[in-house]
């Protein structure tokens, strides 16, 4: 489970995670990040890097690879609906990132967590047989 380690003492770099925390499901570039906390960008990805042992990028996708597995758990919101809510447009490519990260496809990974059931299940279940 990725944890965002905030226990750094760098407040500018603390401000750039919430900040990718927020926005992590529009277009992000991190020229743009680092300037909403006042960094050039190399200096930014130095100190990112240094804070939080994560590059700024790697840091956004864990955060995103993180939104994936919440809406995978809690929702039946289909694949692609899920990825492009997550900030990603190329669905094939958040796929391999995703199983990279989690170890196992997003099906696999629905199954295995997912405690929402679809509604045509829970009213088959319902009716009296």
């Amino acid at each position: 489970m990725f944890n965002g380690s905030k226990s750094h003492k760098d407040e500018r770099i603390k401000r750039a995670q919430e900040w990718i925390e927020l926005h992590h499901g529009s277009h992000i570039s991190i020229d743009e990040i680092a300037e909403t906390v006042g960094l050039g960008a190399r200096t930014f990805k130095r100190r990112f890097k240094e804070a939080t042992g994560e590059t700024p990028i790697g840091y956004l996708q864990q955060v995103r690879v993180e939104k994936v597995k919440t809406l995978l758990e809690t929702t039946i919101t289909s694949f692609s609906e899920i990825i492009w809510q997550a900030g990603y447009e190329d669905v094939s490519s958040f796929r391999r990132l995703f199983k990279r990260e989690a170890g196992c496809t997003m099906e696999q990974y629905r199954r295995r967590f997912s405690y929402s059931v679809p509604t045509e299940i829970s009213l088959a279940l319902a009716e009296p047989a």
